[in-house]
């Protein structure tokens, strides 16, 4: 199955550029996402949100999904819940990263609690791609000017093991409390990231 774009309102980069190596079976914006989406010229699936960031005129075709702004969840989670009851199981979200830190930590937050139900969930802007690791295995080609960083979002990370680094790991457990994982570089053409037990953020920063 395809994936489902989510593309949200707070985009560091360019949208074309950021969508055009992707192939998306399900577009949706959330709220002023649709203004990004309008100027990159794309016509979303579903546009869904409270609309207190959107400034622009929706299509004609579109279907809207309307929230009221004071609820419990926010715009992106309530477009994660869409994707997956959708049967979207890889699901990557555009932007909201950068800008307002709340926001940005309930993004991950979102990501880490919706991991045990997709096969992949991922955020990425023009400089970051972060993506959730749980009890697996990831295998990443080098780029260029990108650093690799781990962090454990459960209390702890067991058995975590990175090869083709330049600052190896075998069988670690990283804590919630210290991040020994930041910023680490490719020594190799790949790098390879296993974590036996817990849930993993995979950030992927550039210069």
């Amino acid at each position: 199955m395809k994936k489902c774009i989510i593309i949200t309102s707070y985009i560091e980069g360019d949208l074309s550029n950021l969508i055009c190596d992707e192939q998306p079976g399900f577009i949706i914006c959330a709220d002023g996402g649709y203004d990004h989406a309008r100027k990159a010229g794309i016509v979303p699936d579903f546009l869904m949100g409270d609309f207190d960031s959107l400034t622009g005129r929706i299509q004609s075709g579109i279907e809207i999904v309307t929230f009221p702004s004071e609820k419990d969840d926010t715009d992106t989670g309530l477009c994660l819940q869409a994707a997956l009851d959708l049967g979207y199981r890889d699901i990557l979200i555009i932007g909201g990263i950068g800008g307002r830190f709340d926001h940005a930590f309930a993004n991950i937050q979102l990501m880490s609690g919706i991991a045990d139900k997709v096969d992949r969930i991922a955020i990425k802007d023009r400089k970051n791609y972060c993506t959730i690791l749980r009890d697996g295995q990831l295998r990443l080609p080098k780029k260029e000017g990108q650093h690799v960083s781990l962090f454990s979002l459960s209390e702890n990370c067991e058995g975590v093991t990175i090869s083709g680094a330049k600052y190896p790991l075998n069988d670690y457990t990283l804590t919630r409390t210290f991040p020994l994982g930041v910023s680490n570089e490719y020594e190799e053409d790949h790098v390879r990231i296993c974590v036996k037990n817990g849930t993993l953020l995979v950030v992927l920063s550039e210069d």
